[in-house]
Formats: C-alpha cells, structure tokens, sequence
C-alpha cells in the first residue's frame, strides 16, 4: 500500500491511498487544480482515482469534491448526515455507514466514528487508519489502532498557543473541547498508550496559529520513546509519499 499526503492542515486536506489497482483520496480540501497539480508532482492522477471518501463537510477538506467528480467522472463517498450538509447535489453520490466495512476496487474501508462539530469520522483502509477533527479519541479509534501498522493523526495544536493565543474565548474553548481538535500531547499520548504495532506515523492537520512542527516532534518524542519511521506534515506542500 502506498500513502501520499498531498495536503494536511487546516487550511486543506487530501490523501492518495493506492493498494492492487484501486486508487482513493480521502477529503478533497484544496481546489481540483490545486490537487491535480500536487499528484501529478508526485507521479500521480486524478485519472486514476477511483473514489473520494469525505471525512465531514468542512471546507478545507471538501471543497476541490463537486469538481474533481464531475471532472473525472469519479464517485463521492460520505455518510448520509454529511451529505445533507453539503451542496454536492447532482453528484454521483454514495453513502456508507459509520463501522460498516465496504469495498472499492477490492480495497477493505472501515468508516470509524469521531468527534467533532458536525458529522465527521475517519477511515481504516486495511491496516492503515487516516483520524482528523475529532475533539478525543472516541472508542472507536482506540479500538482500531491496535491493529494498525500506519497512521496519519491528527496533532492540530499546542495547547498553551490556544489558550494564549489571541482567538476569541468561544473559539479556544470550542477547539479545546470534545468537538473540537486533538493537541499535540493529545494525539502522541494515543499513539504511546495503543501504537505498538506502527511502523509508520504522519502528524498532521496543523494549525497555522496554535502550533508549529517543532512542537508537534517535541510532543511525539518526548512521549513515544520508541524507534518508529515518523514524519510531521507540511501544511503548505506535499509532504511525500510513503509505502507500509
């Protein structure tokens, strides 16, 4: 299986995941062009996607969607409750279920529940698992990391940058909340407590005000001791391509 991060953090998200001939992106957050030029940078197509997965209706990881379908004739995934709060109408649109696995190209997807503001989960695609915009780890995610051997998780903020930082009080305590974003302690806890089994990590999902790459690495190394391939997600390229 190969892994390509074309896009993590809050201002846009996209992920090729390829395995056997059967080609996906999860979340489409940049524009149709945006992402076609990133791929094609890495040795990659729109042309070749057989299906985008929507993790939930915010902007910066479905906007490029309604385009890049009709573009290239390619099928939206999300759930019910995310569709309804979209405008993806006319689309050629398909729904799963949180927990119910299905298939696409013979490739194995689980939609595992997260926690965020609107309807939101992550995906497990064979032994890979992709978690973003969720406030906690829910139950879940930890059931399912055990049995993972890769992961890109989210380590969104620094959680003193948040709470000195200059956003409203309503928007601090919104991203500190269970609906909110993991923090940087946060997501490299989870992945000391039931990682094991990793042999790759991507953090990503950054924020651009309330956090900084060094504070992500110093919040993984200073928590998960062990030897383990890790890599912190660039927020304005892509960040490379990855196998497992």
């Amino acid at each position: 299986m190969e892994i390509s991060v074309i896009a993590s953090g809050s201002n846009g998200n996209c992920c090729l995941v390829e395995e056997k001939g059967a080609s996906i992106l999860i979340d489409a957050g940049k524009s149709c062009r945006e992402i076609d030029k990133r791929l094609n940078s890495v040795g990659k197509s729109l042309e070749n996607v057989n299906a985008i997965l929507i993790t939930h209706s915010h902007h910066d990881h479905l906007c490029g969607a309604g385009v890049i379908s009709r573009k290239f004739e390619i099928p939206v995934y999300l759930t019910q409750d995310t569709y309804a709060e979209t405008s993806l109408y006319g689309l050629n649109v398909k729904h799963f279920q949180l927990n119910k696995r299905f298939k696409i190209n013979g490739m194995d997807i689980l939609p595992v529940k997260t926690s965020h503001n609107v309807a939101s989960c992550g995906f497990v695609v064979k032994n890979f698992g992709l978690f973003t915009d969720t406030g906690i780890v829910t139950n879940e995610m930890e059931a399912v990391l055990p049995k993972l051997k890769g992961i890109l998780l989210e380590s969104n903020h620094d959680i003193d940058m948040v709470i000195n930082g200059h956003y409203p009080p309503f928007l601090k305590q919104w991203i500190l909340s269970d609906k909110g974003h993991l923090s940087n302690v946060h997501a490299s806890s989870f992945l000391k407590e039931k990682g094991d089994n990793l042999s790759l990590v991507l953090l990503g999902h950054l924020s651009g005000n309330n956090n900084t790459p060094e504070l992500a690495k110093a919040a993984f190394e200073t928590l998960v001791k062990r030897k383990i391939d890790y890599s912190v997600c660039s927020r304005d390229n892509v960040s490379g391509k990855w196998e497992i």
